[in-house]
């Protein structure tokens, strides 16, 4: 019995130093294991599994909602906050702890932020800026009054129109965002009102005057200034010179006159423009029309427009109309 105490106690002493020396192990719970939060911004969080269900992450400070993978304390190489950094990957593996619950968080480097795809621009999508386009426009068309002398200047004349309509189109080239040319045609018609022989007025529709109307084709070359928005609001101002195919016809005292001559003309307009859908604008603009010396030709001497004199002519049109951008 003594020799078998020895015998235990010999035992014991030669494997105390090796249970002293020995580290604790380090295990983890393969229930609730350790998990990493990749953001769209390269940062990283390790957490436990657990942790992933109790509160929606929607990542609003780093660009998005995570990407999560298994934990790799080994390949990911990410030390926890307030330890010294292992000197190999081995001495890691071996040595270094796991991280507790709390969130560990490490920034990617540039080489690894490229796999992962950025967050959406909230910048709206306007469309072309520059480019082809082309532009339809319809409005009430004003006529002002025309007034001349004939019969050697020694009578006056003063013809009154009726609120007309206006339909344009323009093929159009945006040189810049701001810079645009462009060919405009248009059509615009306005019937008579009344017709003053110097202290006389005749109205259409009665005796002397039945009816008649006034046709104009505009075809000009035009400019166009926008100013840049970042909004889908923008102003724009322009002109345009060109000519003008001026046709009237009334039926005076019984008789049918017709006149007609291609005029010198020019335009401005202003206006803006709300953009509704990449490439498609909705426009809305105040144009003015001169025609400086509308001269015609008359069938009849002295006629209604065939005057010897007549002031300059102008023409105001309120439109809308759409702009498509190629």
């Amino acid at each position: 019995m003594h020799n078998y105490v020895k015998y235990i106690s010999a035992i014991l002493a030669f494997t105390a130093p090796l249970v002293a020396s020995a580290e604790p192990a380090v295990t983890t719970s393969t229930n609730d294991p350790m998990v990493m939060k990749i953001y769209p911004d390269g940062t990283k969080v390790v957490v436990r599994w657990s942790e992933i269900g109790k509160a929606v992450d929607n990542g609003e400070k780093h660009g998005g909602a995570p990407r999560i993978i298994a934990y790799d304390p080994g390949k990911e190489g990410i030390v926890p906050i307030g330890q010294p950094a292992a000197t190999s990957t081995a001495a890691q593996s071996s040595s270094a702890p796991l991280p507790s619950a709390s969130s560990v968080v490490m920034t990617e480097s540039p080489s690894t932020v490229g796999n992962t795809t950025s967050p959406m621009s909230d910048t709206d999508n306007y469309g072309p800026m520059e480019g082809f386009g082309f532009r339809s426009n319809v409005g009430v068309a004003f006529q002002q009054s025309q007034s001349g002398r004939f019969a050697q200047r020694e009578l006056y004349q003063s013809v009154t129109f009726q609120p007309g309509i206006r339909f344009d189109i323009e093929p159009f080239y945006n040189v810049t965002d701001w810079f645009s040319v462009g060919v405009e045609g248009a059509f615009i018609y306005n019937t008579i009102h009344s017709i003053q022989f110097q202290d006389v007025s005749v109205y259409s529709g009665g005796a002397y005057l039945g009816n008649g109307a006034l046709y104009q084709v505009p075809i000009l070359a035009n400019v166009r200034f926008q100013f840049p928005s970042d909004g889908p609001f923008r102003g724009f101002c322009g002109g345009g010179v060109g000519g003008v195919w001026d046709y009237s016809t009334v039926s005076l005292g019984g008789s049918n006159f017709t006149n007609y001559q291609w005029n010198y003309a020019f335009q401005l307009v202003a206006g803006f423009s709300y953009n509704v859908a990449p490439g498609l604008d909705l426009e809305t603009s105040f144009k003015t029309l001169c025609t400086p010396n509308p001269l015609s030709q008359a069938d009849t001497s002295g006629s209604v427009f065939g005057s010897e004199q007549v002031n300059a002519a102008y023409s105001y049109t309120v439109e809308v109309g759409l702009a498509y951008r190629f």
